[in-house]
């Protein structure tokens, strides 16, 4: 699955987007967590919403996908399997879209985790069982 809002530059570090083709970088991907970056982006419209921002000169590379060796990678991470991203919002704040994703489920159903008490937004859709929204502490 292809997102309709990201190129794939904003999910890959830049080594591994120069060494691999965009439609193999796309199937890393699990479509659960692209159909819910898109809806965050579709809900959250307003300014700009950031993962990896590399592509425009700027510093986030590590936000989306994470490879071994680079300086977040840890191989049980959702990161690591293309399962997880962190991102920034220009004009909203990190706590009050994680309150949203858990006031409404419905519209964020393969969101399982978010990472709380950190300035930027970690979703996951790391299988949980559970029907609920996990929130974790780092």
């Amino acid at each position: 699955m292809i997102s309709k809002y990201f190129k794939i530059q904003e999910l890959v570090p830049k080594e591994l987007f120069d060494l691999v083709h965009n439609d193999v970088l796309w199937g890393v991907f699990d479509d659960k967590l692209i159909l819910s970056i898109d809806e965050l982006k579709k809900t959250f419209n307003s300014g700009t919403m950031y993962i990896n921002n590399w592509v425009w000169g700027l510093g986030r590379s590590q936000s989306g996908l994470r490879t071994k060796g680079s300086t977040y990678y840890s191989p049980t991470s959702q990161h690591s399997i293309g399962k997880a991203i962190d991102c920034v919002f220009s004009d909203y704040d990190s706590e009050d879209i994680r309150t949203f994703i858990k006031n409404n489920p419905d519209k964020f159903p393969y969101i399982r985790r978010l990472e709380g008490g950190v300035s930027w937004l970690h979703v996951d859709v790391k299988e949980t069982g559970r029907d609920t929204i996990v929130e974790f502490y780092s």
